[in-house]
């Protein structure tokens, strides 16, 4: 049975109280949270709707308002495909969906005389959905524990994404692209510029993301323009590094470019005036679950290969946290679709010279079948070997801690869905952990003790990290930093954390070898 984990997180109906925050913009006015003496400030414009002649540019600053707006309720989510077909399975999917999206949230105890330290959530969705107003994602609960909680809209999908020649040429820089990424910068400027308001120190503060979230965090490790916007960082699953000449999630300039005005051909509207022109409904529907479109290397905003980046020492050289789950594939649909010959296929052209050797080894494991294999492929290609690798090139730098979620009963896996119970049983599924960390996981009666334990080390860890940079601290079992050659990683279950050794370290090693990128066997 799955009780309400979410009860004391919601909304109180009766606002016992409110308080008036004046930001550089303006003043807003929250709303009390069921979480005593923490209030909520949702719906906060930190740039203007990118909208008309602002679809596909950098995000512009807000317009000053006059009078007290009242920040009650989160702003419009950005536009998904899911929100076309009517699919409330596949992801959390809000009802309130506009290409006016760019707004943050606050959540933040009473005021006192020193500043607290800041955690700005940066949500994932592989660039093409998500929302800050998933119950996942609500801050009361970190807040309670001395700290200031800031999540973030930013666009995704074709309108946080598209490239296209005409674009570039409307630069002043002569690119395109990566709009989504220059919301969030924008975002960490409004932190940056107004949180003290709110009780939060600016000059602490740590983003933390997961799936295109983690992602979005290692590319600010990498964005001159993040630098000094914050202090730590936290990937929780995934990170664009591996092959020099392209990636998952990183596109070249000229190959998008080139698609963008594909793509506008393909739907009668060959020139930007047009494109701009349609109804945002159109685009997404036109566009659909599709990666064509996302964070591109453009010289300017992403300089390089961030692998390139990291491995000159090229980033910002903060404290991180970088980790996945046991079961990250587990998901989504197997690479190969299932069958034995298209899996071989799908491992030949990934591996290369490598995959006899990767089959072998995949073959034997227990249970092992093409959809299984499928799935811990697209797993290690897109999470684990990224999150690893980034935890190991960040030690060289930094301080590194690097874990692997092991939990496997963090049902359901999609709030909201028509079948709580979608997520495969027995599996620390991808985005598992998000429960455990914002204290938001439903609990399960026969599980309530452990849940709630887990939910107490995982939140303590990251709020420990947020504070000082060391997720260690009283009542919490040691979490070593990671050394360069240690090739262990701190796994987080029901059981007592402990450092364990790389799973699959073989495959992984032959995946990196095949990407051209040997950091995993030097460790």
């Amino acid at each position: 049975m799955i009780g309400s984990g979410l009860t004391m997180l919601g909304w109180s109906k009766a606002e016992a109280h409110s308080a008036v925050i004046r930001t550089k913009d303006g003043a807003l006015e929250g709303v009390s949270t069921a979480v005593p003496g923490v209030t909520a400030w949702l719906g906060i414009p930190y740039a203007e709707p990118p909208v008309g002649p602002l679809r596909w540019r950098p995000p512009q600053p807000v317009r000053a308002w006059k009078g007290v707006r009242r920040a009650d309720h989160f702003g419009h989510s950005p536009y998904a495909p899911s929100s076309l077909s009517g699919d409330t399975d596949s992801a959390f999917t809000p009802a309130d969906m506009s290409e006016d999206c760019l707004t943050l949230n606050v959540w933040a105890p009473p005021r006192r005389g020193t500043l607290r330290p800041v955690m700005v959530w940066i949500y994932g969705g592989a660039f093409i959905m998500g929302s800050s107003a998933d119950p996942h994602y609500n801050g009361a609960a970190l807040a309670a524990e001395d700290v200031v909680v800031v999540s973030l809209n930013y666009r995704v999908g074709i309108l946080g994404s598209f490239a296209h020649p005409e674009l570039a040429r409307e630069s002043p820089q002569g690119v395109s692209g990566n709009y989504g990424l220059m919301d969030q910068i924008a975002a960490l400027r409004w932190v940056r510029d107004n949180i003290e308001a709110f009780g939060g120190d600016p000059d602490n503060v740590t983003i933390f993301g997961q799936s295109a979230g983690a992602f979005s965090v290692a590319y600010h490790l990498v964005m001159p323009q993040s630098r000094g916007l914050f202090h730590r960082a936290i990937a929780q699953s995934g990170a664009p590094l591996g092959r020099p000449d392209s990636e998952i999630l990183l596109g070249r300039l000229p190959e998008m470019q080139q698609a963008g005005a594909a793509f506008g051909r393909r739907i009668g509207h060959p020139d930007l005036a047009g494109l701009r022109s349609l109804p945002p409904e159109i685009l997404i529907r036109e566009y659909g679950f599709s990666w064509q479109f996302y964070p591109v290397i453009d010289g300017f905003l992403v300089p390089e290969h961030p692998f390139r980046m990291l491995a000159a020492g090229n980033c910002a050289r903060v404290p991180v946290m970088a980790g996945h789950n046991h079961d990250e594939g587990s998901l989504f649909p197997p690479i190969g679709n299932g069958t034995a010959a298209g899996l071989g296929k799908a491992v030949h052209q990934i591996y290369g010279n490598e995959a006899g050797r990767v089959l072998s080894l995949m073959q034997a494991e227990p249970g092992a079948t093409p959809t299984t294999m499928g799935r811990d492929v697209f797993g290690d290609l897109v999470f684990n070997w990224n999150s690893i690798v980034l935890a190991m090139m960040m030690a060289r730098v930094s301080t590194s801690y690097a874990y692997r979620f092991d939990y496997r009963y963090a049902l359901p896996a999609v709030w909201g869905a028509k079948n709580a119970t979608a997520a495969p049983p027995g599996y620390a599924f991808h985005g598992a952990e998000i429960g455990f960390v914002f204290k938001t996981q439903p609990i399960w009666s026969e599980r309530q003790h452990e849940q709630e334990d887990l939910m107490r080390r995982m939140s303590g860890y990251w709020l420990n990290f947020a504070r000082n940079g060391n997720p260690n601290g009283a009542g919490l079992p040691q979490w070593p930093r990671y050394t360069p050659g240690q090739r262990q990683l701190f796994r987080l279950d029901e059981r007592p954390p402990v450092l364990v050794p790389i799973e699959n370290y073989e495959r992984l090693a032959l995946l990196g070898k095949a990407m051209e990128n040997r950091v995993l066997e030097q460790g």
